[in-house]
């Protein structure tokens, strides 16, 4: 049997990622040609990984792929149309962390596993009420698109109303999370 082409299996894997099925965690992906899925001794601990309203460790919103690249010492792969919305899985960033960039620039984090907190502490698995003890009365509710069992609660900074962080709980506790700028961060679908 043909073994399938390194690039073809890190493309095959990022399109697999970009699904439309809101319930859908991605594995964890390589994205840099030659590097595998596991950890590197560069790679930071999740502490160091903290999401902020203007980025998550140390890449910002609004950064080229390029600098995105250079911050996360890595490749990124093969180069993508700079006009379209894609996600990326850099090996260098925490299992359940994607990246989405529109217009080739950094515009939104996506979190599906426990461990990688938010600032303030908020997580996967928090309850609604611990996440709401962090962020006080900053948290804005909003019905869920699909699912009336669940909703989203958003937290948006006081300095910059185009920054967010949107939490999707099952209204017991977070079950993903997201931060961004807006209008991206508060896409549903994603890149769709």
């Amino acid at each position: 049997m043909a073994r399938a082409h390194p690039i073809v299996s890190i493309l095959l894997a990022a399109a697999l990622a970009c699904g439309s099925d809101p319930d859908h965690k991605p594995a964890q992906a390589a994205v840099s040609a030659g590097d595998s899925a596991a950890p590197t001794s560069e790679t930071p601990s999740n502490d160091a990984w903290a999401v902020r309203l203007d980025g998550i460790g140390p890449l910002r919103y609004g950064m080229p792929v390029a600098e995105v690249g250079e911050a996360l010492h890595d490749t990124l792969g093969p180069p993508r149309p700079s006009d379209q919305c894609v996600w990326l899985v850099p090996a260098s960033v925490p299992a359940g962390v994607r990246l989405m960039l529109e217009q080739g620039r950094l515009v939104r984090v996506d979190v599906d596993s426990a461990g990688i907190r938010t600032e303030r502490g908020g997580e996967v698995g928090m309850t609604e009420a611990e996440l709401r003890s962090r962020y006080g009365g900053g948290l804005q509710v909003r019905p869920h698109k699909y699912d009336t069992a669940a909703r989203y609660l958003i937290y948006q900074g006081p300095d910059d109303s185009s920054r967010r962080l949107v939490f999707e709980t099952d209204r017991r506790q977070v079950i993903r999370y997201r931060g961004g700028v807006m209008p991206a961060v508060e896409y549903v679908e994603g890149c769709s």
